[in-house]
């Protein structure tokens, strides 16, 4: 009975996670910013992590880019438009 109970709230997190990452990148794809941004240990606490992040993304045509701030914390950022590396 404990793994049965242990299988459904794993299913529910795994459910939320991948809720919380699709509002955000829904919120990217219709919304009116250039760019939204979120810590890296955030989406891996809260979103599923980079597999669900990206699979996510991929599928709403969303892209990603992996930045460290000046405190060296480490975002991922998301766009409509492809980000270009000009340095």
């Amino acid at each position: 009975m404990l793994e049965n109970r242990q299988g459904v709230v794993k299913k529910k997190l795994e459910r939320d996670a991948n809720e919380w990452t699709s509002a955000w990148l829904e919120s990217v794809k219709s919304g009116p910013n250039a760019m939204s941004q979120r810590r890296l240990s955030s989406v891996e606490r809260l979103g599923g992590g980079l597999r669900v992040l990206r699979s996510l993304a991929r599928a709403k045509g969303i892209h990603l880019v992996l930045l460290i701030d000046d405190k060296g914390v480490a975002l991922l950022a998301a766009s409509k438009h492809p980000f270009k590396i000009i340095a």
